[in-house]
């Protein structure tokens, strides 16, 4: 049993990432910090585990849809979602500062090339 869950988690998180790609690949002309938001989201609804039974996890958002269709109680179910909720609410300032950061890595690019490029510009005129 143990190994077939480790089997179906690999499959799982194979998958994810193909969907991660295929996501970002196709968000490619949004802002860079939503593109980052975008993928932080969909890397919190597919990471975040939750507990099946004692022994078992599987990502907290089948796991909490899967209760709900099978008549949980709601505060079983809550409790599962609320590291899910807390990891999706963390990826919006998460992706505001990876995206700020890649900003200002890219004007201090910009800025070094253009220092690159002047002094060269004047020893050629």
């Amino acid at each position: 049993m143990d190994s077939l869950v480790l089997l179906s988690w690999i499959a799982y998180l194979i998958c994810s990432f193909l969907l991660l790609l295929a996501s970002w690949k196709l968000l490619y002309w949004l802002p860079f910090t939503l593109k980052c938001g975008v993928f932080l989201t969909q890397l919190a609804i597919l990471v975040v585990p939750a507990a099946v039974n004692e022994t078992a996890l599987a990502p907290a958002f089948i796991v909490i849809v899967l209760d709900i269709l099978m008549s949980v109680p709601r505060d079983v179910w809550i409790q599962k979602a609320v590291p899910l909720l807390v990891a999706l609410v963390a990826a919006w300032p998460l992706a505001y500062v990876w995206g700020r950061l890649y900003r200002l890595y890219l004007t201090r690019q910009e800025a070094r090339q253009s220092q690159e490029d002047t002094p060269e510009n004047e020893q050629t005129n």
